[in-house]
Order: C-alpha cells, then sequence, then structure tokens
C-alpha cells in the first residue's frame, strides 16, 4: 500500500490499529502534537506508527514499561513537528525490516546502521553517526583492535551490519597474521550476546559504543570495555519504505526543524553523539 492511498484509511482507522497489534507490542505514544492539522499522510491517520526494537539501550529500551532513548526521544520530536502522535511498535532486530516491507509501520527508528544492501530495501532518513566497541570478560584479553579477534568467537546482534562486514574486512589479515578467522555468533538481542559473553559461550561481544557502555556498567565489574576507538564509524538513519517521499522528506524537514531550533543539537550532547560526517556516510552507503 503506498501513502497516496493513506489518507482514505481516516474511517478504518480501528482496523489498521488491530492489524497493528498482531505485529508486536504496541506502546502510546506521549509526544506533543505541534499542530492540530497532520503534516503528512501515515497508515494510521494522525499516527506515526515506528517499529522499534527496545531492548537495545541507550537508544531503544523500556522505563517503567513505557519507551524510552534516543531514538524514543527523537522521533517523538519529529511525530510533533509533522503534527502526529508518535506510536511504537516493539519489533526484533532481525524482523524489522521485513515489518516496513509488510506495511505494519511507518517507519524504523531503530539504530538502523546504513549500509548498499539495506538502501535496497528501505530508504533514509540520516540523522547521527556511531560505532562499534568491543567488550570482554573483566578477567579475559583485551581485544583493542577487530583483528585481535581472529580465531575467536564473537557475540553480535542477529541482521546488524556488523554480523556481515566483520569477519569480511578482517579475514585477509587473519590469514596474513596465521590466525583464524573470526567466528560470529548471532543473539536475537544484545542482553542475550552480553549473557553469552559472561556464560563463556563466547570470547567477546561486539556491539554499538554507547550499547557497550552501559552493557559494561550494568554488570558490576565482570565486564570491560577493551576497544580504545570506535571501530566501523557508521552512519545511522531511520528508515522509510522504499519509494515513499513524502514520508522521507517530511522527516527530513522536521529534522532540519530541530536542528535549526537547537534540539537536535542538546539530544547528541545528552546520549554523547555524533551527527554524520557526509564522508562516513558515503562510506557507509558503499559498505556492503
Amino acid at each position: 500500500m503506498g501513502k497516496t492511498l493513506r489518507t482514505t484509511l481516516a474511517a478504518g482507522t480501528a482496523l489498521a490499529a488491530l492489524a497493528l497489534s498482531a505485529c508486536g507490542s504496541t506502546t502510546p505514544a506521549t509526544n506533543a502534537v505541534d499542530n492540530a492539522a497532520p503534516k503528512v499522510a501515515t497508515n494510521v491517520a494522525g499516527t506515526l506508527t515506528i517499529g522499534t526494537d527496545l531492548t537495545y539501550p541507550p537508544y531503544d529500551t523500556l522505563e517503567n514499561g513505557k519507551p524510552a532513548g534516543f531514538d524514543v526521544e527523537l522521533m517523538n520530536a519529529l511525530a510533533g513537528k509533522l503534527g502526529v502522535k508518535a506510536n511504537f511498535v516493539d519489533t526484533r532486530f532481525a524482523q524489522i525490516v521485513a515489518g516496513i516491507k509488510a506495511d505494519r509501520y511507518d517507519a524504523i527508528a531503530s539504530t538502523l546502521y546504513v549500509s548498499a544492501a539495506r538502501a535496497k530495501e528501505v530508504d533514509f532518513v540520516p540523522y547521527f553517526q556511531t560505532g562499534n566497541s568491543i567488550i570482554s570478560r573483566a578477567d579475559g584479553p583485551a581485544y583493542v583492535a577487530a583483528q585481535d579477534l581472529c580465531g575467536k568467537s564473537v557475540g553480535v546482534v542477529t541482521a546488524t551490519v556488523i554480523a556481515s562486514i566483520m569477519p569480511k574486512e578482517e579475514s585477509d589479515l587473519c590469514k596474513k597474521n596465521g590466525k583464524g578467522p573470526i567466528t560470529v555468533k548471532e543473539f536475537p538481542t544484545d542482553p542475550e550476546a552480553t549473557q553469552a559473553l559472561l556464560s563463556g559461550q563466547v570470547d567477546a561481544q561486539m556491539t554499538d559504543g554507547a550499547v557497550a557502555k552501559v552493557a559494561v556498567d550494568k554488570t558490576s565489574g565482570r565486564l570491560k570495555l577493551t576497544s580504545t576507538e570506535l571501530i566501523y564509524p557508521i552512519a545511522v538513519g531511520i528508515g522509510v519504505q522504499k519509494g515513499d517521499a513524502q514520508l522521507q522528506e517530511a522527516l527530513e524537514g522536521a529534522l532540519k526543524e530541530l536542528q535549526a531550533d537547537g534540539s537536535y543539537d542538546a539530544l547528541l550532547a545528552k546520549y554523547n553523539l555524533e551527527p554524520v560526517d557526509p564522508t562516513v556516510l558515503k562510506e557507509s552507503l558503499n559498505r556492503k
């Protein structure tokens, strides 16, 4: 279904909401709406439905049963600029792109790394950049760089970009140094990958830098952050359906408004994040 047809759905809002409830848990929005009249057509009239994996603090999580984190705060602010409410559908990351292709939500805001492969499935609105860090057990080796993981098993989240690029980009160095390949073990969520590390199922975990810090802080000294700089810097984007230029442009416009009024910079500072560097965005789009 295209957005050009969605403006006819006002009378069918209840049916659309019922369909959404079958796809994953939904959470009512809390954002303030700037204007009564929505500035964009959405699946459910007056609501921007967002696919988010709420197991990924500090970006996406549940606090007291409500969505919280960087993505949630940003999307609430963007929805307010568009005159709609934000509604978050908790969806595991491995199914999140399939969900938007199946029209279960209007947009994805779940720390979705930009890549060439993903750009074939969704259109992006880049909104910050990040990178990855390595975690190991407190009594284990300090893996500083990705190549230090040659011959080791590494826990990552299923369907993330890191799951495919790490073994590919380091394979030649591993061979050159006479070491075995990096064995990637995928888990549905970051907390499950962290538990696998704690229990000795993997030698290390690689995940987003901010997520890694939260994981280490929560384990009372049992884990340590061993890398000294972000690995594989990458752009992150809000995902919309391929060809949905209306929503893509509306979100880009709302983001510019947040940049202009200073709230975007304030939110980045709160989470110690960076705006997208054009060079990093270009490199991300060239990454398979």
